[in-house]
């Protein structure tokens, strides 16, 4: 009952913002950012990287007769805030990524903790818009209700990573058979979302149904072999909670229901789900959205997409989300850290957490608690959901997250994508877990010796 409630409730916030959002686009008549046209020169990378047009235009690379990659910035025909484009003859970061001992097992493994990248079969995920994609290669504020599954951070699979950095495009380099990710745009049930299950406005309580229907999709698709192939499943849940679900039901949105509602999801999945390893991403930081340079079409949106922060325009509010927001973390730590999945030997739960990188300080004055925490390219036109540029920084912080240990794990963004971008290693070939993290620390090496 108190899970229809609270789904129930959130429909109503999406309801309401929905129909205010239809009258407001009337008068917007999709109304349309303008930023300075940039036109074409060439320059090298580096040279890119410190220019300010690097954080508002998409850019392709080409290769010099003598061999350095240049960046070709040429005058774009769309606003659509992408990554750059990598160049074929730029080598994947990762030597022998396919080759097997290397990037790849040389048998089948058993146990979650010896994982290595090309290992995994199928990707899947569950959350809400920011895993459906929502958004992601449109120009306009209101492009956000078109959901690009192909380009999700996660999920993806559209193209290769020279073109759209996604976790599914990274690991096509390990294994190029691996299945599940979405392509093309669509909602939730098309036939191309394939094992992203998850859809716009979902809250804590639909992550039990969108686990049911992960585990559905994965029995009943002949291109899967259920009890044989590794499973990758990313799980983001949470804002759309403090977002909206505030205003109507404080008890049914407090960190403790959101712990309840995560552990129930992850229990079946634990149940249900043979050999898969869980990326658990923590709640993103919603004051995010106030925390970019907005325009006047985005503030409105966003009393329509975070009705319970932006409607009362009250700033004193951020300091009460940001709280909100470590008590959501804390809970999915203790959750983890409570050994609940680490009981199986092939199946366990992960925090990634690069998504804190969003937190808001929690004492800080006016001028601190509204300092820019990224660039607007990272974002789309409703200065909230991710442009494919920042699904593609997502990609890269998410990666690189799964290959570094337990306690180490970094939290910080980077000034661009690929700017750093973790490999397997002889001594740490596998993706880090709680159990070959201990041994990473006890031994040097993720192995134990025999």
């Amino acid at each position: 009952m108190a899970r229809m409630k609270s789904s129930w409730v959130m429909r109503r916030a999406w309801s309401d913002g929905k129909m205010r959002l239809l009258l407001l686009s009337l008068a917007l008549l999709v109304h349309r950012l303008t930023e300075d046209e940039v036109f074409a020169q060439v320059m090298t990378y580096d040279q890119l990287i410190g220019s300010p047009a690097y954080n508002i235009r998409s850019y392709r690379q080409i290769n010099t007769t003598d061999g350095p990659i240049i960046i070709y910035p040429g005058r774009q025909n769309d606003g659509i805030r992408k990554q750059p484009l990598f160049s074929e003859e730029l080598p994947f970061p990762c030597a022998n990524a396919t080759a097997l001992g290397v990037g790849r097992s040389i048998e089948r493994p058993t146990s979650v903790h010896k994982l290595r990248p090309g290992d995994i079969d199928v990707v899947g995920a569950m959350g809400d818009s920011l895993v459906a994609g929502n958004g992601a290669l449109e120009e306009y504020a209101l492009g956000t209700l078109i959901e690009y599954r192909g380009v999700s951070w996660c999920a993806g699979g559209e193209g290769t990573w020279r073109q759209f950095m996604t976790l599914p495009n990274i690991l096509k380099e390990f294994n190029p058979d691996v299945r599940g990710y979405s392509v093309g745009k669509g909602e939730w049930l098309a036939p191309n979302s394939h094992m992203n299950v998850a859809f716009p406005v979902s809250a804590d309580a639909d992550a039990l149904r969108q686990a049911q229907l992960l585990v559905k999709k994965m029995k009943t698709d002949p291109t899967v072999d259920f009890d044989n192939d590794w499973k990758l499943i990313t799980l983001f849940f949470g804002a759309n909670d403090l977002c909206s679900g505030q205003c109507y039901d404080k008890e049914g949105t407090s960190a403790l229901q959101h712990k309840k509602k995560l552990q129930i999801a992850l229990d079946y999945l634990q149940a249900n789900l043979p050999r898969t390893l869980v990326n658990l991403v923590p709640v993103l930081d919603v004051s995010v959205s106030m925390r970019v340079k907005r325009s006047l079409v985005c503030r409105l949106l966003h009393r329509f997409f975070c009705t319970c922060f932006h409607q009362s325009g009250n700033i004193d509010e951020m300091a009460v989300i940001t709280q909100l927001v470590r008590d959501y973390q804390r809970a999915e730590e203790t959750l983890v850290k409570s050994g609940r999945y680490n009981k199986k030997e092939d199946f366990t739960v992960v925090i990634q957490p690069f998504i804190k990188l969003f937190n808001a300080p929690l004492k800080s004055d006016r001028k601190t608690r509204l300092k820019e925490v990224i660039d607007i390219s990272y974002v789309t036109y409703d200065c909230f959901h991710f442009s494919q540029k920042g699904h593609a920084l997502a990609a890269n912080l998410l990666w690189n997250n799964m290959l570094e240990p337990l306690g180490q794990k970094s939290e910080t963004t980077m000034n661009y994508v690929m700017e750093r971008f973790r490999c397997p290693t002889p001594d740490t070939p596998y993706i880090f877990t709680y159990n070959n993290t201990v041994n990473l620390y006890q031994y040097g090496k993720q192995d134990a010796p025999l």
